[in-house]
């Protein structure tokens, strides 16, 4: 068996990562988006992990089902690992992100609003 490229591998990964945080930020299960591009949740969760590498008619189907232009995956594809970390602080913007999204009501949703903007004037 052939050994991958550790340069391809980190593409896969930051291509993978960026198929993740995507997801979240549209607030679709993993389930939601596998269904979505013809695979199985466990192939999208490789896929996001950066295990197994996908093909460009995939990644167009991915892109196509997250209403983002494919040049999305590869834009800053040489930065350095270090530059495309995702930090704690952008997943958590994402999960909260998610969570709001999923709050059917208005009221709700405006009470969350009002509630960030007090604590973000407090700090």
């Amino acid at each position: 068996m052939a050994r991958r490229n550790d340069f391809i591998s980190n593409i896969d990964k930051t291509v993978g990562e960026k198929v993740y945080s995507l997801r979240l930020a549209k607030g679709l299960a993993r389930q939601q988006l596998s269904e979505a591009i013809g695979v199985t949740h466990q192939q999208l969760q490789k896929y996001e992990k950066g295990t197994n590498r996908i093909s460009i008619g995939r990644l167009v189907l991915i892109a196509k089902a997250l209403s983002e232009d494919i040049s999305y995956f590869y834009k800053d594809i040489n930065s350095t690992k270090a530059e495309q970390a995702v930090t704690q602080h952008q997943r958590m913007c994402i999960e909260v992100s998610r969570n709001f999204m999923k709050i059917k009501s208005p009221e709700h949703q405006n009470a969350v609003n009002t509630l960030v903007k007090s604590l973000s004037k407090a700090a």
